[in-house]
């Protein structure tokens, strides 16, 4: 009959027969901080246009979304990322954070250093945004 029990008292982590010696294991971490440092400055290389809304059928989304569409080469050179809110249930904590309230409209744009450059309850158009991004214009307030 064999052994019932193994003995795990004596383990073979760090000596050279395991492949999680101290050396390896340095590089492991190493390549862990490299890997955290790289993957959120990737996330700060983006601009973040957010619109909010009170329904998805509203006409100002509409029409905003269709501008963006429009030229969305200009939105990709630009590195913007959009993300649509249309439910103020759902997303109340996002309408909440951004202090939106219950505007049948809203335009918010973040900078790639998190900074507010436009916020706004009306249309922006495409030369009014880009003209911020592209730094012709400093701030819009609406």
């Amino acid at each position: 009959m064999g052994k019932i029990f193994t003995d795990h008292s004596r383990s073979e982590f760090g000596t050279s027969k395991s492949p999680f010696t101290l050396s390896n294991m340095r590089y492991f971490i190493i390549l862990a901080i490299l890997f955290f440092v790289t993957s959120h400055a990737d996330a700060q290389r983006i601009r973040r246009l957010l619109l909010f809304s009170n329904d998805s059928t509203n006409v100002m989304l509409k029409t905003q979304r269709q501008w963006l569409e429009s030229d969305k080469k200009g939105v990709e050179d630009r590195d913007i990322w959009i993300a649509v809110f249309h439910d103020p249930k759902t997303f109340r904590r996002m309408y909440e954070h951004y202090d939106v309230g219950r505007a049948e409209f809203f335009f918010i744009l973040t900078d790639k250093d998190g900074t507010e450059k436009i916020r706004s309850e009306e249309l922006v158009t495409l030369k009014e945004l880009f003209d911020v991004i592209d730094g012709k214009v400093v701030q819009m307030e609406k």
